[in-house]
């Protein structure tokens, strides 16, 4: 049985563990007991984030103790998308707004959006956030990753959202494997085409590392499986409907015997219009992305067959998740920035 100290307070091995516990995370904190005593009894007078490592470390210890919650400043995040009219741009501006709702008082998410193919704006207004974290969707240019490495410098995390910019010291990327998304619409159109045949590609731009990895991946996918299938246009639509209407329109009447094609990027009802317009409907294979009204409408007509959706929703709230978790606001730790894509047919809508 363990004795108790002169003045009653307890077993002696009890508080000698306990004591033995606290020196082992001021030691791993390199801070002194007496900040340890504080932190732990929240009697202030200490750094925030020197509370917060405390805290940590006192949890990757075991401390057998009920632990205070972080300290909680105020958080700043500035979302930055380009500037899109989209189904998917409105998917993902909508889970912004909710994710800005239901978070703490303490949490800001600012939301803008600026021109598309102007990276220098992206650029000037990345060095000039005053925010503690950035999301970014972007263009893959020399003057962003330059102005992503400034605010790495001061400290302020990046992260790059449904298309990377991998050459730049940014944080992480959150989205679908583009390059897996491109394979897996060249191995359905080996399996789904009726013949061999040209096949066209529409893209936003290429200048959006998303569209030349989804490029590439279709291009491997159509080599791996399908060799006597080739891409015979590349289309660059910047996700405006007259534009992919014009080009396809113009394509499909060179190439009338197209069997596929796969629509990287929106204007999925304008793709749908041209096909219709050169009476191909139901004769080619469509391949496009994002499960939205308009698409699930084109699958149900049978004018798509398959469309790659990649969970915007999903890839907003693990963004803001890992910026909070960068802080110390939440344990994020094990969080992949990878986010799983989902094939949509007629059957399965």
């Amino acid at each position: 049985m363990s004795r108790e100290d002169g003045n009653g307070r307890g077993p002696l091995k009890q508080r000698r563990t306990r004591r033995s516990g606290l020196e082992d995370v001021a030691r791993l904190a390199e801070v002194s007991l007496a900040t340890v005593d504080r932190v732990l009894n929240e009697r202030g007078s200490v750094a925030p984030d020197t509370a917060r490592r405390v805290i940590e470390i006192a949890r990757q210890v075991g401390l057998r103790r009920t632990l205070p919650k972080p300290y909680v400043r105020s958080l700043r995040v500035d979302v930055l998308l380009a500037r899109s009219d989209t189904p998917y741009f409105f998917r993902v501006r909508q889970a912004f707004a909710q994710i800005a709702a239901t978070v703490d008082r303490s949490i800001i998410i600012q939301r803008s959006t600026l021109p598309e193919a102007k990276p220098n704006v992206f650029a000037r207004r990345i060095r000039e956030t005053k925010a503690d974290g950035v999301i970014i969707y972007c263009e893959d240019d020399p003057e962003i990753r330059r102005a992503i490495a400034a605010t790495a410098d001061a400290g302020i995390p990046t992260i790059c959202l449904t298309t990377d910019v991998p050459d730049a010291p940014r944080f992480t990327y959150v989205g679908i494997d583009n390059t897996q998304a491109g394979r897996t619409a060249g191995l359905l159109v080996a399996k789904m085409a009726r013949h061999a045949g040209p096949a066209i590609a529409l893209t936003n731009s290429l200048g959006y590392r998303a569209h030349k990895e989804r490029l590439s991946g279709l291009q491997a996918g159509l080599a791996a499986h399908a060799p006597a299938i080739e891409i015979a246009a590349i289309l660059e639509t910047h996700d405006e409907a007259d534009r992919a209407f014009s080009l396809l329109t113009h394509a499909l009447g060179r190439f009338p015997d197209a069997v596929a094609l796969y629509n990287m990027g929106g204007a999925n009802r304008a793709v749908a219009a041209a096909i219709g317009n050169r009476g191909m409907a139901g004769a080619i294979l469509f391949i496009g992305h994002e499960l939205t009204e308009a698409s699930a409408k084109l699958l149900a007509e049978g004018i798509m067959t398959v469309t790659i959706d990649q969970a915007p929703e999903l890839q907003a709230r693990r963004s803001i998740d890992l910026i909070l978790g960068r802080f110390g606001v939440l344990d994020a730790a094990a969080l992949p920035g990878n986010i799983p894509f989902t094939l949509h047919t007629q059957e399965n809508l």
